[in-house]
């Protein structure tokens, strides 16, 4: 692989005897054949002597006009007279030829001249680097032009090269890329995060019971605030507020701060049933259980047994049995005026009735069809109702032997103790998942930031481009494109999409006026980027593989069709007449009017429409 002093050694011959910047392509191939000993400098430069474009440089000319060109192309200047005798006689003696001329001055320069060289040198490799592959050997050569051995003209060739101003270049072209790659990725980060956007909102949006026994409802997240077509911006917002509004209904204690206090409570515990008989202990070790096993149930889903009422209501055969179901133990209090206060009464008195009196309900109800959707759900509310009991009961146990304990533990301590406890534990479970809710959230709007913070980087340095000196000076800007765009001819303009929510919803736009000067010319470029391939066929001949782009001639001029939708056909069609291009339907295409560009000036490469 080429050293960079091979690099630089090839660039040299290139300014030296070609007078321009190398082609990238060019320079690797000469570097490397020095570099694994298939040529020397030497015999690379005499093969340069022997190309056509030297010979076309300098062949044919007079000993006089040859050493006025090599110092006007190698130098910059006109030789003095000094040199140029010296330089003559030489050719005339034979100490030097035409095919060596140019490698012997290169060779014995003056400081100055050196540092001439050395620059040209410099600003040529600047030239290569940035052109790539769209070199262009004209403007390879401009790039050179001017500069000599101050650094005020490398400054000033740099500039030209930075701005894009010389042939072949797209001013900003590597800005507007980069714009559109941050907006791309920043739709990809949108996209990614979406489904977890919306599955807290959804959570966020559920009624929510706190650990003070108070219920409450989202607010930003509620459908109500915000909306039947929320953007993925207003349910990020609505997250972030919920997700910390919800934290501090839990606790605006920290994690940290809430462990500590259940470690406290569960300590307190401890030392209180230290202080318990033997009788106390059993009696507190049952209650223990008892509230740890209320605590895993919770009750129905109150959605499901309203819609399990409901349905039971809706039975055919429920109004039919509910008399004999009423004349029962224990459900005699039915309410039977409608089948839906029926069906709320026995839900009720189901799950509050004994084992017995529910099985002779299930007798009466076997015929219901829904009786067994009922029985399920209210199975869980039976669990629930006999934990509580249960937890009650083993209370009041506790409490008694408590203060039957010579004073210890007074009656009712260890409960309370324990239900300390029981809370500060809850409540720490709360605050975590409520943590996680909020961590969750963070990681999303960090992530939205480093992705926006990136497209705004990438706008900014487009606004300071078209800011910048010497780029005014070179006269070249970057233009966003809008429904209706003017184009400066005296300027070098490149058209870009600054915001993609147009072309996606199919706007079309116009760049130029009929009859007016200001128009789509000369220098002018159109960056849709790498995102879009051309496809050179009718617009029903696309590939619906891709995102393409079209060119079609009309009578307004040249008409950009862009499709805002991958689709093998677009709905946009040609008018045969006029060639003007229409839509039908749902616009899939954004179309671009050059108004009064002919085809011929018109030519694509990689994502840019140029005007040639």
């Amino acid at each position: 692989m080429a050293t960079q002093a091979q690099l630089a050694a090839v660039q040299q011959l290139y300014v030296g005897y070609l007078g321009r910047a190398a082609d990238s392509a060019g320079q690797q191939f000469w570097a490397n054949a020095i570099a694994n000993g298939t040529a020397t400098i030497a015999s690379v430069a005499t093969g340069f002597t022997l190309s056509a474009e030297y010979k076309a440089a300098y062949g044919g000319l007079t000993t006089d006009a040859l050493v006025e060109k090599v110092y006007n192309n190698v130098l910059g200047r006109t030789p003095d007279a000094e040199g140029k005798a010296f330089w003559v006689a030489a050719l005339a003696n034979g100490k030097v030829t035409a095919d060596t001329l140019v490698a012997t001055i290169v060779t014995n320069l003056g400081a100055l001249d050196q540092q001439t060289i050395n620059n040209k040198v410099f600003v040529a490799q600047t030239y290569t680097d940035t052109a790539g592959a769209n070199y262009n050997p004209a403007a390879g050569t401009a790039s050179i032009v001017g500069v000599d051995s101050t650094a005020a003209s490398v400054a000033a060739a740099t500039a030209k090269i930075a701005a894009g101003s010389l042939a072949g270049q797209v001013p900003g072209e590597g800005l507007v890329n980069a714009l559109a790659a941050a907006q791309t990725a920043e739709a990809a980060v949108h996209t990614g995060n979406t489904a977890a956007v919306d599955a807290l909102v959804t959570k966020l949006a559920a009624p929510t019971v706190f650990a003070d026994g108070s219920s409450a409802a989202a607010t930003a997240t509620d459908p109500a605030v915000l909306g039947a077509t929320p953007t993925y911006a207003q349910k990020v917002a609505a997250i972030t507020a919920d997700a910390k509004a919800f934290r501090d209904k839990v606790s605006t204690d920290s994690t940290g701060v809430l462990t500590t206090k259940s470690t406290e409570a569960s300590t307190a515990v401890d030392n209180a049933r230290a202080l318990l008989t033997a009788d106390a202990k059993i009696k507190a070790a049952a209650y223990e259980s008892a509230v740890t096993a209320n605590a895993a149930l919770k009750v129905t889903d109150p959605t499901q047994v309203a819609a399990v009422k409901a349905g039971l209501a809706a039975d055919t055969n429920f109004a039919g049995v509910i008399a004999a179901v009423k004349a029962l133990t224990g459900f005699t209090a039915i309410d039977d005026t409608t089948p839906v206060s029926a069906a709320a009464d026995l839900y009720a008195a189901y799950v509050g009735a004994t084992a017995d009196q529910r099985i002779a309900a299930d007798a009466a109800l076997k015929n219901v069809v829904y009786f067994g959707t009922f029985k399920t759900a209210a199975a869980n509310d039976i669990a629930k109702a006999a934990a509580v009991t249960a937890e009650s009961n083993a209370k009041s146990a506790i409490d008694s032997a408590d203060g039957n304990n010579a004073g210890a533990n007074p009656a009712g301590e260890f409960s309370a103790i324990l239900k300390a406890k029981t809370d500060a534990a809850a409540l720490l479970v709360k605050a975590q998942a409520a943590d996680a809710d909020v961590a969750a959230v963070k990681a999303i709007t960090d992530a939205n930031k480093v992705a926006n913070d990136a497209t705004v980087k990438a706008g900014a340095a487009i606004s300071d481009f078209n800011a910048n000196a010497a780029n005014v000076a070179n006269n070249v800007e970057i233009k966003a494109i809008t429904p209706v765009t003017t184009s400066a001819d005296t300027v070098k303009e490149t058209f870009y999409f600054a915001d993609k929510a147009g072309l996606a919803a199919g706007t079309d736009y116009a760049i130029g006026t009929a009859g007016a000067t200001t128009q789509f010319g000369a220098g002018d470029s159109i960056v849709l980027g790498s995102g879009f391939t051309y496809n050179s066929g009718a617009l029903s001949t696309g590939d619906n593989n891709k995102a393409e782009f079209f060119l079609v001639k009309s009578d307004a001029g040249v008409q950009v069709v862009v499709e805002s939708t991958v689709a093998g056909t677009t709905n946009a069609v040609t008018n045969a007449t006029t060639g003007t291009v229409t839509t039908t339907g749902t616009d899939t295409v954004s179309v671009i009017t050059l108004t009064g560009v002919s085809i011929d000036h018109v030519s694509v490469a990689n994502g840019v429409i140029s005007y040639v």
